[in-house]
């Protein structure tokens, strides 16, 4: 998989630069802009919930004489064009050397050694039927769809407390506020931390703990 947040960075210019009123799509294979826009947001879409887009689509986009390209030359940003490639043959480039030195890249990343900062909102699902706070992050580096649970009874200091478990895609894209509780506990295992375990934090399995 390419270096997920390389990769998004670089899409993300490209939806900016084609979302130009003065673009002329003429000599590219799009039809016009909200053709060109649909087909990045789709890719977008995709990368964010953690599923990699064909590789041969990405090279076919920002491969000389492809669609970018084609509109860059023909509206005036050609240089910026030429910067922007080279930006994603580099987030290509790194995903591949990770891959190559990594057994099983997701496993190896630091997300699953400890909590880390390099987590990032992905979808936020509300409360659930506990006043629980649910969403899901994703890793920045390796991809990694991680469910955030965090609980708090106000009236009770020190009682608040996160826990955090690695799920898939599939189950990303099915999941519910109501699920969030049962899909941890259903998990090999999962991080838990906070004030209600006096700041510890660490690895455990099973029921998720939520009395004061």
């Amino acid at each position: 998989m390419p270096h997920v947040t390389a990769l998004l960075s670089v899409l993300e210019e490209a939806r900016e630069l084609l979302a130009a009123d003065a673009n002329d799509f003429s000599w590219s294979s799009w039809q016009n802009r909200d053709d060109a826009l649909d087909e990045i947001d789709t890719l977008l879409s995709e990368l964010r919930s953690g599923v990699a887009p064909r590789a041969l689509t990405l090279h076919v986009l920002f491969g000389p004489t492809g669609p970018i390209q084609e509109v860059s030359l023909s509206s005036g940003w050609g240089d910026a064009f030429v910067e922007l490639a080279e930006r994603f043959d580099d987030a290509m480039a790194s995903g591949n050397a990770d891959a190559n030195h990594q057994s099983a890249p997701r496993e190896a990343c630091m997300c699953f050694t400890a909590p880390t900062s390099r987590l990032v909102g992905v979808k936020e699902l509300g409360l659930d039927n506990q006043l629980a706070e649910v969403a899901v992050l994703i890793c920045q580096d390796c991809g990694q769809h991680w469910l955030r649970y965090c609980y708090e009874v106000e009236a009770f200091t020190g009682s608040g407390r996160w826990y955090l478990g690695a799920i898939t895609p599939e189950q990303f894209a099915t999941l519910t506020g109501e699920q969030a509780k049962a899909v941890l506990e259903g998990l090999g295992w999962y991080y838990y931390g906070g004030s209600y375990f006096q700041g510890r934090n660490g690895r455990t399995s099973g029921t998720v703990m939520l009395s004061p």
